[in-house]
C-alpha cells in the first residue's frame, strides 16, 4: 500500500469513527425523549434485561416498575469515559475485566492507584401507555483508610457519570426501538442535586460575602456526609489535632472513622462565626479548653478550612 493509499485508508477510518460517534449521540437524544408504546410487559422486560447485562447484580421489582443495580466497580474512571466504554468490574462477583489497582495502574501516583469507583443504577418504567423509561445513576469513590466508599454528589459528581448513564439508556432504547414515539410534552427532570439541602449564604453575616459561601458550602457538605464536596474545602495542611501532623486526608479518614467530630463541625457553623478580610473563626474568639473550634483562612482568593481542633 502507498502512503497516499494509507492516508486515504486513516481518513475513511477516522470519518467512520465521527459517523458512528455522532449517530450514537443522536440516538441518546432519541432515547432521551422517546416512550413506548407497547405493553408494559415488554418495555420493563427489555429494561430488565439490558441492565443486567451491563451491570449484573440487581434487584428487580415488575409490581413497581423498579430496577436497582447494586454498586458495580468501575474500570478506572477518568474525564475520558465516553460511551463505548460501558463495561464494569462487578465487585467481588468475578465477572471480567481489567484489574484497577495494582500493575493495571503502574506508574500512577499511589494514592490514585489504590483508589476505588463504583457505579449503580435506578431504573423506572413509569406513567402509564405509552410508558416511559428513567435512569438514574449514582457514582461513588473509594480511598484507602476508609470504611465505605462516598457517594458522590454535587460538585462532586465524576464527568465519566453521565456517559454512563446515557450509555444503559441506550442500551435499553435499542431493544424496544420498534416501539418508540417521540415524547409530546418534555418533562424537566430535578436534578438530584436540586433537592439536596442549600444553606443560605446570608446566615453569616459577621464575616466577609466569600467567606459565608464557603461555610454554607461547607455545612452542606458535613451534613450530607458529601466527603469528596468536604475535601475540596480544606487546606491540604489542615490542623486536625494538638498533637498530629498537619494533614488533611488524615482529618477526613479519621472524621470518618468518628462521625461525632463531623457533627460538632455543623454545630459550630450552625452556631455562629466571626472573623475579618483573612481569618473566620467558629465559634469567635480564642480556643476554649475542651471545646472544638472551626478556623478558615483566606490564602490567595480561597478560603478554605485551615484548622478544626478540639482544645486541651
Amino acid at each position: 500500500m502507498t502512503w497516499r493509499h494509507r492516508t486515504i485508508f486513516v481518513l475513511i477510518v477516522a470519518g467512520l469513527a465521527a459517523l458512528a460517534g455522532c449517530r450514537n449521540k443522536k440516538d441518546v437524544e432519541h432515547a432521551k425523549h422517546s416512550v413506548y408504546d407497547t405493553d408494559f410487559a415488554v418495555v420493563y422486560s427489555a429494561a430488565l434485561d439490558a441492565t443486567r447485562e451491563l451491570y449484573p447484580n440487581l434487584d428487580d421489582n415488575p409490581g413497581n416498575g423498579a430496577i436497582k443495580t447494586a454498586w458495580h466497580q468501575v474500570s478506572y474512571a477518568n474525564n475520558q469515559d465516553e460511551l463505548a466504554n460501558q463495561r464494569t468490574l462487578a465487585s467481588g462477583q468475578g465477572v471480567g475485566g481489567q484489574n484497577v489497582g495494582g500493575q493495571a495502574n503502574a506508574g500512577m501516583p499511589t494514592r490514585l492507584a489504590y483508589k476505588r469507583y463504583f457505579i449503580r443504577f435506578d431504573v423506572t418504567v413509569a406513567g402509564g401507555r405509552p410508558w416511559r423509561v428513567k435512569v438514574i445513576g449514582h457514582a461513588s469513590e473509594w480511598e484507602p483508610g476508609n470504611a465505605m466508599p462516598t457517594e458522590l454528589r454535587g460538585a462532586a459528581k465524576p464527568p465519566w457519570l453521565d456517559g454512563r448513564t446515557d450509555a444503559l439508556t441506550l442500551a435499553i432504547y435499542k431493544r424496544i426501538k420498534s416501539f418508540a414515539v417521540p415524547m409530546k410534552e418534555e418533562v424537566v427532570e430535578a436534578k438530584p442535586e436540586d433537592n439536596l439541602p442549600k444553606t443560605d449564604p446570608k446566615a453569616f453575616g459577621n464575616v466577609p460575602p466569600a467567606a459565608a459561601k464557603r461555610l454554607a458550602e461547607l455545612k452542606d457538605a458535613v451534613v450530607l456526609r458529601n466527603y469528596g464536596t468536604l475535601r475540596a474545602q480544606l487546606w491540604d495542611d489542615l490542623e486536625w489535632s494538638l498533637g498530629g501532623d498537619p494533614n488533611a486526608d488524615t482529618a477526613l479518614a479519621m472524621w470518618q472513622a468518628d462521625p461525632e467530630s463531623l457533627d460538632a463541625m455543623a454545630r459550630l457553623i450552625t452556631g455562629g462565626c466571626a472573623g475579618d478580610a483573612k481569618r473566620v473563626t467558629c465559634p469567635p474568639g480564642e480556643r476554649q479548653p475542651g471545646k472544638w473550634q472551626l478556623v478558615l483562612e483566606l490564602r490567595g482568593d480561597q478560603w478554605k478550612v485551615a484548622s478544626f481542633v478540639k482544645g486541651e
